[in-house]
């Protein structure tokens, strides 16, 4: 198999050494560096080598050197599907709805509920996470609901008989043991 090499122009090379000195962060920099080196003429199994890495991530981030230069390597990554700004707003105006507009029977939306919703309409598994973040982005808090008792006094007054009890209850094991 023939050496492919990479050539540059001068202008070229002096961004690409500007680039690697004014960066601060550490994977720019090292697709810089093997960009510099496959200028120097090394194999990408070499490069991959002197990185620490696989030869496979050497030879695509060359590649895309070739089709976009230094700044389409900055936005290179996975483009999420979640977090667009389509599907952020359709989010919002889930969320502005309540859950039993959807056949839920709950009355309000829960991160989890509303993770599961998103997982069955878009197509995608969407963690409870991902959702908060989302929720997040959008300027929007999630709080947990507040227990509200339906019938007070009744507790209240279980309450006080479950009290008395045990304070009784020491007694009445003095007094019988077999009883309790």
């Amino acid at each position: 198999m023939k050496a492919e090499y990479l050539e540059l122009s001068k202008v070229k090379k002096a961004e690409l050494f500007d680039f690697m000195k004014e960066t601060k962060n550490k994977d720019e920099y090292r697709r810089a560096s093997a960009i510099k080196q496959k200028l120097e003429g090394l194999t990408y199994r070499t490069i991959a080598r002197n990185l620490d890495v696989n030869y496979r991530n050497v030879y695509n981030w060359i590649k895309h050197y070739k089709e976009y230069g230094l700044n389409g390597r900055r936005n290179a990554g996975r483009i999420s599907k979640i977090s667009s700004d389509k599907n952020k707003q359709m989010i919002r105006e889930i969320i502005s709805k309540s859950p039993t507009a959807f056949g839920y029977l709950k009355n309000t939306w829960s991160i989890r509920l509303l993770a599961a919703y998103l997982t069955t309409i878009l197509g995608i598994n969407v963690s409870p996470m991902q959702t908060w973040r989302i929720v997040h982005d959008l300027g929007m808090v999630s709080k947990r609901p507040k227990l509200a008792l339906e019938h007070a006094d009744d507790y209240e007054k279980k309450k006080k008989i479950v009290d008395n009890y045990k304070k009784v209850s020491p007694a009445l094991l003095k007094k019988n043991p077999s009883r309790i």
